[in-house]
Order: C-alpha cells, then structure tokens, then sequence
C-alpha cells in the first residue's frame, strides 16, 4: 500500500479518507485484542502449569505476530517525505520507519499482553 505525505486533496476528500480508514482499521484493531487477549491466557497457563507444550506455543506466539506486524509494515510505502529528494533515500526512510512502527506495536502489544497475563 502506499502512503503519500505529500498528497493533495480536498477536505471532502480527506474526510472521505479518514472514514474509509476507520472503517478498515477498527475491525482489525479488535481482531488484534482478541489475539492478545488469547497470547495472555496461553502465556499464564504456561506460567502457572510450567508445561513445556504451553512455553513453546507462547513462544511461537509472539515470533508470529511479530512476523505478521513486520509483514504489514514492510507492505506499507511511504513517499513523499520533506528534505528527501533521492528515490533510494526515501526508501530506506520508508523502510526505517517501516521497522519501527512493527517494533513499537509489537513491543506495545506484548506488553498488553503482560498486563493481562498479570491480571488473570
């Protein structure tokens, strides 16, 4: 998907825009609590039972949506970014911050998940 900075649009288009994204964000947003909601039951379990069967399922929890999250971050491009006049250049902002929306989300959402692993 790409993102421009730089796009020109009217406010008609825009809000148009902003709805639209609404619209798709919220129901993956919600997917996403189910998940951690999940990740922190498995991760209390495995805690509490010390079975090895649930350390290895968590583990491999979180390795996957910390694939999944980079997967949908890599997807995006951005363009159109101030000062960057070289196409190579905005690429590699583009991946950077790329890279840390998926580190910042994964490290906001396990942490929610350890907030709800503490709480069960």
């Amino acid at each position: 998907m790409k993102v421009d900075l730089n796009a020109k649009k009217t406010e008609a288009e825009w809000q148009r825009r902003i709805d639209d994204f609404w619209k798709q964000a919220t129901p993956v947003w919600f997917q996403w609590l189910e998940w951690l909601f999940i990740l922190g039951v498995i991760a209390y379990l495995a805690k509490e039972t010390q079975s090895a069967v649930l350390k290895l399922v968590s583990s491999v929890s979180y390795a996957v949506l910390f694939l999944y999250l980079q997967a949908l971050f890599f997807s995006l491009e951005f363009h159109g970014f101030p000062l960057v006049k070289s196409e190579r250049v905005g690429r590699i902002v583009s991946l950077v911050l790329s890279a840390v929306l998926s580190v910042t989300f994964w490290l906001l959402l396990t942490r929610v998940v350890s907030e709800i692993q503490g709480k069960v």
